[in-house]
C-alpha cells in the first residue's frame, strides 16, 4: 500500500427522483464529473438512488436489474473513463421472477465490480419488498480494506465490528435516513466510527423527509466534513488511512477486545 494513504472521498447528496432512473442516473453521471474535476478517488451515493426509495414493490420489481445489468454497466464504464471508485445504490434482481435485494455496488477505476452488498437488516416494511442479504463485505482495494453498510445496518453495532474485525479502516454506508430519525444518524455514524477506531462517511440523499447531512467521521469520533440538510451538493474531504493506526495506537481497544466473547456461545452464558 505504500506510505502515502491519502484518499479523497465524495458523498453525492442528491434529490433522488422516485421512480425516474433516467433523471437519477443524470444526476449521478452529473455529480460524477464534478467529482472527476477535484480529483476524487471515490464517490459513494445513497441507497436505492438508482430507482428511489419509496416505491411500492411492483413499481420497484419492474426498475430492478441484475448486477451486470444497464446500470451497473454505465457505472463500470463511467468509473473506467474518470479513473475513479463509485460505491451506489441499486433495486438488484436475480434469475427468479420477483425476488430482489436493496443492494449497493462498488466499482474500481479500472470499471471491475468488486463488490456488491445486499442489505443485511430490512427496516420497517422493506421485508415485504427485498429479501434480505446475509454478509457484511470488506473489499480489498488500493487504498486499503473498505467495508459496505446499507442505512439500517449502521443501526447495529455488530456489522461495523465484523467489518473492523475484518480489517476495514473506511466503511461506507449509503442511507435512506429520515428527519425524525436524524439525532440517530449522528450518533451512530460517529459511535460506530469511535468504537471501532475507523472512518464512517455517510451518504443520504434530501426531501421526501430524509434528513440530508452526509458525512465523513473519523476514527476519532469527530465529524470532518458535513453537507446541509436540505440541499443538493458533493461533499467532498481528504482523509489519511494512516491515521487509523495512529488513533488505534493511541486507543487500544484492539488490543484489550477479547474476540472469544464476541459469539453467540458467549452470550449464552449470560
Amino acid at each position: 500500500m505504500g506510505q502515502d494513504r491519502k484518499v479523497r472521498i465524495a458523498l453525492g447528496q442528491m434529490k433522488v427522483v422516485q421512480g425516474d432512473t433516467k433523471e437519477n442516473l443524470r444526476k449521478m453521471m452529473e455529480m460524477i464529473d464534478q467529482a472527476a474535476e477535484q480529483n476524487v478517488d471515490i464517490i459513494c451515493f445513497p441507497e436505492l438512488a438508482y430507482t428511489g426509495y419509496f416505491l411500492e414493490s411492483e413499481e420497484l420489481q419492474k426498475l430492478a436489474e441484475p448486477v451486470d445489468g444497464p446500470f451497473v454497466q454505465t457505472m463500470r464504464k463511467c468509473a473506467k473513463s474518470k479513473g475513479m471508485h463509485i460505491i451506489a445504490g441499486y433495486a438488484e434482481s436475480v434469475h427468479i421472477p420477483g425476488k430482489m435485494y436493496n443492494s449497493c455496488i462498488f466499482i474500481d477505476d479500472n470499471g471491475s465490480v468488486i463488490g456488491n452488498m445486499r442489505k443485511v437488516n430490512a427496516w420497517g416494511t422493506e421485508k415485504l419488498k427485498f429479501c434480505e442479504g446475509d454478509s457484511f463485505p470488506v473489499i480489498n482495494t488500493k487504498f486499503g480494506k473498505i467495508g459496505m453498510l446499507i442505512c439500517y445496518d449502521v443501526e447495529f453495532p455488530e456489522p461495523s465490528r465484523i467489518e473492523a474485525l475484518k480489517g476495514a479502516e473506511l466503511v461506507f454506508c449509503s442511507a435512506v435516513w429520515s428527519i425524525p430519525a436524524a439525532r440517530r444518524w449522528d450518533v451512530d455514524l460517529a459511535g460506530n466510527a469511535l468504537f471501532n477506531l475507523m472512518f464512517m462517511a455517510g451518504s443520504n440523499p434530501v426531501e421526501d423527509n430524509c434528513c440530508g447531512t452526509s458525512k465523513i467521521v473519523g476514527p476519532d469520533g469527530e465529524v470532518r466534513a458535513e453537507a446541509s440538510k436540505t440541499e443538493e451538493e458533493l461533499l467532498v474531504c481528504d482523509i489519511d488511512m494512516n491515521e487509523v493506526l495512529k488513533v488505534r495506537s493511541r486507543i487500544p481497544y484492539f488490543n484489550d477486545f477479547k474476540e472469544d466473547t464476541f459469539s453467540m456461545d458467549a452470550v449464552e452464558k449470560y
